[in-house]
């Protein structure tokens, strides 16, 4: 089994589909954030996990404010997001994002110590980005995407629980939830 592992920007959602067959489980949050993840993670114990990461995130940007300039955040995401990057050496946004792709493999060889990991830390700017939604699909892992998503954020999990932190981050970001795999509504 397949694991894809990514941020919910809204940027990356056509490169994630390019790289989804059949068997592909994906988990996306704000910033590609694997501390959430760690138990999914550990339970699928995949033979692969794709780590991508991404360039201009504005989870980052929070962590960066908040570690940097002393900006609030929530508890759930100090605890969640935050937290992870207190203590550690970083002056800038790049630095940020190459810690935050470190710490993240670092992770998942923790968890998944026999799985083979891929990574890369996409470069938005050498993408063809498309109109953004202010919008957040919620889904499930084993979702499928179809083209309405593109241009809206997409927030996936295998449980609501592990992604609480994101709404919230979603919601900071004024972005309105247009579909939720998760409600019984």
């Amino acid at each position: 089994m397949r694991v894809i592992m990514s941020c919910m920007d809204y940027r990356l959602t056509e490169e994630i589909m390019k790289k989804m067959d059949q068997n592909t489980i994906v988990l996306r949050n704000a910033g590609a954030n694997v501390n959430e993840f760690k138990d999914i993670l550990k339970s699928l114990n995949p033979d692969e996990v794709v780590y991508l990461p991404h360039t201009d995130c504005a989870a980052m940007k929070l962590v960066l404010s908040s570690v940097k300039q002393g900006e609030q955040v929530t508890p759930k995401i100090e605890s969640s997001l935050v937290s992870q990057f207190r203590g550690r050496q970083f002056n800038d946004l790049k630095e940020l994002e190459e810690l935050n792709l470190k710490l993240g493999l670092e992770t998942i060889k923790q968890v998944v110590p026999k799985a083979k990991v891929i990574s890369e830390l996409i470069d938005v700017n050498k993408l063809k980005w498309p109109e953004r939604k202010p919008v957040v699909y919620l889904l499930k892992s084993t979702s499928k995407y179809t083209n309405e998503m593109i241009g809206g954020y997409v927030i996936q999990s295998m449980n609501k629980t592990s992604i609480e932190a994101d709404l919230e981050i979603a919601s900071k970001l004024n972005l309105k939830v247009v579909k939720d795999e998760f409600s019984n509504a």
